[in-house]
């Protein structure tokens, strides 16, 4: 039984993070969807950016500057900024901005309140979700847009690309990433994705409804709408922009722990992505992001197993998941082993299931909160 129990703790692990992307992308280059249509320049729907920002004044000038230089048709493009309660120059900086409609708010109220509030501005075909820091390339615009000539597909997200650094914590990250990028292109490719890039994704505006204050994840709660209305929610990888990877794994940490503990609030208010009868993506849901907040325990159990079975085999692989994750932990307290690549990738690697205990600790005591951290 102990043996038992050790192989079906690593066949999960093994499932999870190695044998479930092999099989979407197989999946997806079997089945295969015809590529985005090219972008003839004839139709353009108008479009709406909307940014919700807190405390950004460093930043603000360089987004709008941006924007001001994407490659659309200016009389169908349009910018809303809200500042969500600042407290710095954000604010008066942008009430000196004439080409965007500005709202203020003088209390935080979290970035879904303001999105639903935003919305409320709007009457053009496309909304375009951004966030300060990201900036786009000039026809990113044009690549969201040129997707929607297809009425099935009712939400659009581009891809997030780091730019390249020296150091070997951004390095890591910026390798999940790609990694999280071929299974979103792969499910794209399938049928639909759950869930999008929040810094550059478009979705129709007859789609959007208004979501809960206390929304984690508003990147996966409203195009998740559209595709239980029965659109698809695809990935268009020629639709850029850029941003710079955390450098430290500390900073990474926290960003994953709410976003995992966002996916434990996903499955709790949508008990129906576990309904392989009203989820057509159901598969792609447990694999991709159910079971990953279950992949430390098995890790867990995996030590304990492997330690408890007996026998010169099972004593080895006890002994070389120690050595592991001393490694790790090492790679986590020592400035010169982080220059390591191996070691680095390790130390990301156990940082971000650490994050998933603390996100489930964190959402199930109620702590989880959709507000801004800086």
């Amino acid at each position: 039984m102990i043996r038992f129990l050790f192989w079906i703790s690593v066949l999960f692990i093994v499932y999870t993070y190695l044998l479930y992307p092999m099989l979407i992308v197989m999946a997806s280059r079997l089945k295969g969807r015809q590529p985005a249509p090219v972008d003839d320049g004839t139709a353009y729907p108008s479009l709406t950016m909307i940014i919700i920002a807190f405390n950004e004044e460093k930043k603000i000038l360089d987004k709008l500057e941006n924007c001001r230089k994407l490659d659309y048709p200016a009389d169908l493009f349009n910018v809303i900024v809200v500042s969500d309660g600042s407290t710095d120059r954000t604010a008066s900086i942008l009430r000196n901005q004439d080409d965007i409609l500005f709202i203020e708010d003088d209390v935080n109220r979290g970035k879904p309140h303001q999105i639903n509030n935003a919305v409320k501005h709007c009457d053009s075909d496309l909304i375009v979700f951004s966030d300060t820091r990201q900036m786009y390339e000039p026809d990113a615009l044009r690549k969201l847009a040129r997707n929607f000539t297809d009425p099935a597909v009712g939400a659009v997200s581009g891809e997030l690309t780091f730019i390249s650094t020296k150091d070997m914590t951004e390095r890591s990250v910026g390798l999940y990433w790609k990694y999280e990028k071929i299974l979103r292109n792969a499910e794209s490719t399938v049928d639909s994705t759950l869930g999008v890039t929040g810094a550059i994704y478009a979705i129709r505006r007859s789609l959007i409804e208004p979501i809960p204050d206390d929304t984690i994840l508003d990147d996966i709660e409203i195009p998740l709408r559209a595709f239980r209305k029965g659109y698809r929610v695809i990935f268009d990888g020629e639709a850029i922009a850029y941003d710079t990877a955390s450098a430290e794994i500390e900073a990474e940490f926290r960003r994953k722990v709410r976003t995992l503990a966002g996916n434990f609030q996903l499955f709790d208010r949508n008990p129906w992505l576990l309904n392989p009868v009203s989820n057509r993506i159901f598969w792609q849901s447990v694999s991709h992001k159910l079971f990953r907040l279950f992949v430390p325990y098995f890790m867990i159990l995996a030590l304990i197993t492997s330690f408890m079975a007996g026998g010169t085999v099972f004593r080895s692989i006890f002994w070389v998941q120690i050595v592991f994750y001393a490694l790790g932990i090492l790679g986590l307290a020592s400035s010169r082993l982080k220059k390591s690549r191996s070691i680095n990738f390790i130390s990301v690697f156990i940082s971000l299931n650490t994050a998933a205990v603390f996100a489930l600790f964190q959402y199930s005591s109620g702590k989880a909160d959709a507000k801004w951290k800086k």
